[in-house]
């Protein structure tokens, strides 16, 4: 009932900050909320939605050797519903910790994030990259240079989905911070991918823009589009 509602935002609020933390709580001791969390999920209200899904970006914020947190956040069994909200008509506002989640979930194994691409999150970043929010087409970026920064059967799935010609398109014209995160996605393509998908790459453009990231002040950015341009030219080798 609609009596409860506020009741059930303040909650969500306070477990979301509960979660963060700062310095962030020992997961042991907010993992319980995980359950908890996975049913918010599916409350209508955007508040709610919001929180939970902010809560769940933190404690899938692994940094472990062992992706312990990732995988406590699989096992909840959230992350279809967390595609689910991204290919939803929510707001951005949804949308923006979701999609940090998904990000987060995919910075851990292949198995890992196997989960997420078989949870449909592909077709979800595909339109995530013409998102009108500019954070969220460069959260979209980051989330899949983890993915193809996977194995070859990832990067195909990647280029299956069709999302190498709007990356290429964000390598070449977007603002720098994106573009940043498109060359990360295609250059881990070139360092995993085998021959044949570095030779899709190329046929889709990747040269040019690579190349005139030689000359950007960031000198990490520089070493991502060089390693690129390696791996191409290794097979162009092979092939001349």
């Amino acid at each position: 009932p609609n009596s409860k509602l506020p009741m059930l935002r303040n909650a969500t609020w306070t477990l979301s900050n509960l979660c963060r933390g700062k310095p962030q709580p020992v997961f042991n001791h907010v993992r319980a909320a995980l359950p908890v969390l996975a049913g918010l999920l599916f409350i209508r209200d955007e508040e709610v939605l919001t929180d939970a899904c902010w809560a769940l970006s933190y404690l899938s914020d692994d940094t472990g050797p062992n992706n312990e947190k990732i995988q406590a956040v699989i096992e909840s069994g959230c992350v279809k519903r967390l595609v689910e909200l991204l290919l939803s008509n929510k707001s951005n506002t949804v949308k923006t910790p979701a999609l940090r989640t998904i990000g987060n979930i995919v910075t851990g194994d292949d198995l890992q994030t196997q989960v997420v691409i078989n949870c449909g999150a592909l077709d979800a970043l595909a339109a995530l990259l013409e998102n009108e929010k500019k954070g969220i087409r460069k959260e979209a970026c980051w989330t899949i240079s983890n993915i193809t920064a996977g194995n070859p059967d990832q990067i195909d799935a990647v280029m299956q989905h069709n999302l190498i010609p709007p990356l290429v398109n964000m390598l070449r014209s977007a603002q720098f911070d994106i573009k940043k995160e498109a060359a990360w996605a295609i250059s881990n393509a070139t360092s995993g991918g085998s021959d044949q998908q570095i030779r899709f790459l190329v046929r889709h453009g990747i040269i040019g823009p690579l190349c005139d990231l030689f000359t950007c002040p960031d000198v990490k950015i520089v070493m991502v589009a060089l390693e690129g341009i390696e791996n191409v030219l290794r097979v162009g080798q092979q092939d001349t």
